[in-house]
């Protein structure tokens, strides 16, 4: 598993449950194998879709404390905070904190639900409030896409936003990235602790 020395580092007594993509798709470096997304990204109504699927899942298998999630996975789970943000502003979080790896594909569900547009969620629109759990984003220096994790930042609330870029590409720190997992590690159980003093208080 991509999270595995993540989860190992992190030790506590967490426990995972673990949602995986249900949409056939091909990775151009990796053809020979059968991978998975959660939603095509030439359909609009897909991603719809899965974030309805999601937010089910959230809701009948919860609570959950937390979310960690990776790459088009971290994007499906900031589009699901921001769209049940807007929607249901006074109703219950669905999580207490995020930890989202190399977000990607992270577009506005406002914007589609009010006007058909699709379009990458870059900044903080009027309608919209920030995020009000902590959220962990971890990024990579070498990774090509770093940029699209940036507008994503624009919508946290700056007290509970812990960000931390390792050296690697589009990864979770591992084998490949020994020398990230520390930072990681001590950035997540900074949300963590964020989200488990809010509760104290």
């Amino acid at each position: 598993m991509q999270t595995a020395a993540f989860r190992y580092g992190l030790a506590d007594q967490h426990t995972y449950e673990f949602v995986q993509g249900v949409v056939p798709w091909e990775l151009p470096q990796d053809p020979s194998n059968q991978h998975y997304a959660y939603y095509d990204i030439t359909s609009p109504t897909s991603f719809i879709t899965a974030l309805d699927n999601l937010e089910a899942y959230v809701e009948t298998e919860g609570p959950f404390d937390g979310v960690i999630a990776y790459s088009q996975g971290a994007g499906l789970v900031a589009m699901l905070l921001v769209r049940r943000q807007y929607l249901q502003p006074q109703a219950e979080r669905l999580f207490r904190c995020a930890i989202l790896f190399s977000p990607v594909q992270v577009y506005d569900p406002v914007a589609y639900l009010e006007r058909g547009e699709v379009r990458v969620l870059d900044r903080l629109v009027p309608a919209m409030a920030r995020f009000s759990i902590p959220v962990v984003i971890i990024s990579g220096e070498a990774d090509d896409r770093k940029a699209e994790c940036q507008g994503l930042q624009a919508i946290c609330d700056p007290a509970l936003l812990n960000f931390f870029v390792h050296e690697g590409g589009h990864e979770v720190p591992g084998i490949g990235v020994q020398n990230g997992i520390a930072g990681t590690i001590k950035a997540a159980r900074r949300g963590i602790t964020q989200a488990e003093l809010a509760v104290v208080h």
